[in-house]
């Protein structure tokens, strides 16, 4: 079991996962309608009435979970080095932005099976836009149960700074890197499981590396700093 002497005592349990519940996340029409494009206009009655209905109904039935595990490391050129033998090879960009870090967190969140099960019976309704929003809000979840995840992290870390966290698929980190990031969780975090190509099931879940240290950066991220060309956050 990693140590991370001097800040944490012996007693101190660096494994957590923690299971919410949807209202918890504080997710607003108003922030759907912002992740489904309606940045500065009304929304059309049919897209309000859709998801207020939706967030009504998934309220109900979400289970969003996370966990971290914080790990002794360094980082060496573009690759993060666990003291456990883990190794990430996160690029040049992220290794950039990880600078300083003296620990990392290890973690993966994720809007739960009931959600996902869920959304692929809304599929079978042939819906569009309710499926569209349903996307969204899954999206919104697992995002938000990240939030959570960090607020949990600043618990456990004595008053250090942690970075934002990071993703693979992102910035130049290959999404392969997925398989050592579930290895170092223990196997299938949160229930999520991998397939061949390293996209995670339930879909709505997200996985990756904070880095912690007295002199980390908390504020250094945007888009300026990612290479995927094709999202659409670059639009807005």
């Amino acid at each position: 079991m990693p140590v991370i002497n001097r800040f944490f005592n012996e007693e101190s349990e660096i494994n957590k996962s923690f299971v919410t519940d949807f209202k918890s996340l504080s997710i607003t029409a108003n922030i759907i309608y912002a992740e489904i494009g309606y940045k500065n206009i009304q929304p059309e009655e049919q897209v309000v009435i859709l998801t207020e209905s939706l967030l009504n109904e998934i309220q109900d039935i979400a289970t969003p979970e996370c966990t971290f595990k914080l790990y002794n490391g360094s980082i060496e050129g573009d690759t993060v080095y666990i003291d456990e033998g883990g190794r990430l090879q996160i690029g040049s960009v992220l290794s950039g932005l990880l600078k300083e870090s003296e620990f990392f967190a290890i973690f993966s969140a994720t809007a739960g099976n009931t959600f996902q099960h869920f959304q692929n019976e809304l599929k079978k309704e042939d819906d569009l836009l309710k499926s569209y929003i349903a996307d969204a809000i899954g999206s919104c979840i697992a995002e938000k149960t990240g939030d959570y995840l960090e607020m949990m992290l600043e618990n456990e870390i004595s008053g250090l700074r942690h970075t934002h966290r990071f993703s693979p698929g992102y910035c130049g980190w290959h999404l392969s890197e997925q398989r050592e990031l579930f290895r170092l969780l223990g196997g299938n975090p949160c229930g999520i499981t991998l397939s061949d190509s390293c996209l995670m099931m339930p879909i709505k879940s997200i996985s990756g590396i904070i880095g912690i240290g007295r002199n980390v950066n908390e504020k250094v991220y945007g888009c300026q700093y990612c290479e995927l060309e094709s999202c659409y956050k670059r639009k807005q």
